[in-house]
């Protein structure tokens, strides 16, 4: 297989692990319908999380077992503080922000701020990894993003539509994935993508259910579409998470971070299809600035 078609492949690959993070911010609104959830409940939001990166974990040793049978992991040389620190700062840390975020946030708005999660990864890449270093396109491609991602939230008046809780928290929440990410680049290209998966889900969900039960007020209203949500989440997780990872080995963080724009993208169409939200022309405005950005980031000048 040629460098071309192997890149093509690995586009593609990435577009369908967009589509499914893009999937989850629906589902994690309707997770909270149908269990009950109410919303100043923090203790079940993180709770419900940890579950479902539980269930992820479960997920990925499945994955591994049935696509993974030939190579062999040395589990007594692995390098278990770079997967602590990728479980603390993808899972835990990173979620804890997300939930919270997303909970006061419309999904349609949310997938937008997520946006940004493109642009930090191209910086954290100039920084941390070498050859992977700011130019004239990935300058222009991020104030051309950042302008839009900012109309979209001024709503006219940026102070009335900006929240610690919600805003604030996404910002931070996609922060770290971005430093995590770049992170499982340089540092995690001789481990397996599965066992760096796995080992992310199975340790950065602990944290997040003793939390979550210490600070549960919610009496849950068990039943199968909640179930199914959950369920369904892990699947996201462990299949977007293992393939991204796949992707990262081979390809420049700095260039493939950009498909992370496409994420509000599939975000904001679930939210308006499955929940009803509004997709005005103002967001509407602000996308078209950022996948300009994503085409200036791609073109040479």
């Amino acid at each position: 297989m040629t460098i071309r078609q192997d890149k093509r492949k690995a586009i593609f690959i990435s577009l369908f692990c967009m589509f499914l993070w893009g999937s989850a911010i629906p589902m994690i609104k309707m997770q909270y319908e149908f269990l009950s959830i109410v919303k100043g409940d923090i203790g079940s939001r993180l709770l419900v999380a940890g579950i479902r990166f539980f269930i992820a974990g479960l997920i990925t040793i499945f994955y591994f077992k049935i696509f993974n049978r030939e190579e062999k992991v040395d589990f007594k040389n692995l390098n278990y503080r770079f997967l602590i620190k990728i479980a603390l700062l993808q899972i835990t840390l990173h979620y804890i922000f997300y939930y919270t975020g997303l909970f006061y946030t419309k999904g349609v708005k949310a997938s937008v701020i997520q946006s940004f999660n493109a642009f930090i990864i191209v910086i954290f890449s100039a920084l941390l990894i070498k050859g992977d270093g700011l130019n004239k396109r990935k300058l222009l491609a991020l104030c051309i993003g950042t302008i839009g991602i900012i109309y979209v939230n001024s709503g006219g008046d940026l102070s009335t539509s900006f929240s610690l809780l919600g805003e604030g928290a996404i910002i931070m929440a996609i922060t770290l994935n971005g430093l995590a990410t770049v992170l499982v680049k340089k540092e995690g290209a001789g481990i397996n993508s599965f066992v760096i998966s796995t080992f992310q889900f199975c340790v950065g969900c602990i944290p997040l259910i003793v939390i979550g039960l210490m600070l549960k007020q919610t009496v849950w209203t068990i039943n199968i579409k909640g179930i199914l949500l959950i369920i369904y989440g892990g699947f996201v997780s462990s299949t977007a998470f293992t393939l991204w990872y796949m992707v990262l080995k081979n390809q420049s963080a700095g260039e493939f971070g950009i498909y992370k724009l496409f994420v509000p993208i599939f975000g904001s169409i679930l939210s308006v299809i499955i929940l009803g939200e509004d997709f005005n022309i103002r967001l509407l405005i602000g996308f078209i600035m950022v996948i300009i950005g994503v085409l200036v980031l791609n073109k040479k000048l």
